[in-house]
């Protein structure tokens, strides 16, 4: 799969916000946290990488299309899981008026795979938000897009549905996709492969060790943080 290149991206909502440009590469199979305070301007750069809004300057190179995932609670819908995951796969046929079995097969397996597939045939807007989650995920993987665009995957997760969101995400990422999740949960920034965090003093791009140290944290959330965001291990 192809990466995402940005090229003096600058997103934005007409003339009252914008962000400052961005010169960016991510490369396939890459985990990149999105990080800053609320308000900041996390959604609006992942609603841009994914051409829900236009770009106010710069452009967007080198990527396929784009997969979005609103965050946990967005979606309502009362199709059953397996429906709603197989729908996935409706970009490849788009004058076929329904699903075909080779879409239901697909659905099945992404559910299997994320071990949720005993929810198939359950009304999607049943499920927890936990749940949903995997199932939203589960749809990615059907999708088959190069660049997968998570708007805090992790909110509203109990640990062992953020636990299994998480290594739903990092299996994305191990076929090849680009994965870009915005989030507030640091020890998820802490395990990503790099860090790009919005805030008042603009953008940075990072290793996680860099973006994450007490400095920056206070910087970005003005808060005082005493252990690794990670492990919680003492820092010096």
């Amino acid at each position: 799969m192809s990466g995402l290149r940005l090229k003096g991206l600058v997103a934005g909502r007409g003339k009252t916000f914008r962000l400052p440009p961005l010169d960016l590469t991510v490369e396939p199979g890459e985990i990149l946290a999105l990080i800053g305070p609320n308000g900041v301007g996390k959604t609006t750069l992942l609603k841009t990488l994914a051409a829900l809004l236009p770009p106010i300057a710069g452009a967007i190179v080198d990527a396929g299309a784009p997969a979005w995932l609103p965050p946990p609670g967005a979606v309502s819908a009362g199709f059953s899981v397996l429906h709603l995951t197989a729908l996935g796969r409706a970009h490849l046929r788009r004058w076929s008026p329904g699903l075909t079995p080779d879409d239901l097969d697909a659905a099945r397996g992404a559910l299997d795979r994320l071990e949720v597939g005993d929810l198939a045939d359950r009304p999607f807007d049943r499920l927890s938000s936990g749940q949903q989650q995997l199932v939203l995920i589960a749809r990615l993987f059907v999708q088959d897009a190069p660049v997968c665009l998570l708007d805090e995957p992790l909110a509203l997760l109990d640990p062992a549905h953020a636990q299994a969101v998480e290594a739903a995400i990092r299996a994305l990422a191990a076929e090849g996709r680009v994965v870009i999740a915005s989030t507030h949960h640091l020890p998820f920034a802490a395990r990503a492969d790099r860090v790009l965090a919005v805030g008042p003093d603009g953008i940075k791009v990072g290793a996680p060790a860099e973006a994450l140290t007490p400095d920056r944290i206070r910087a970005l959330f003005g808060i005082e943080v005493s252990g690794c965001p990670c492990c919680g291990q003492a820092l010096s």
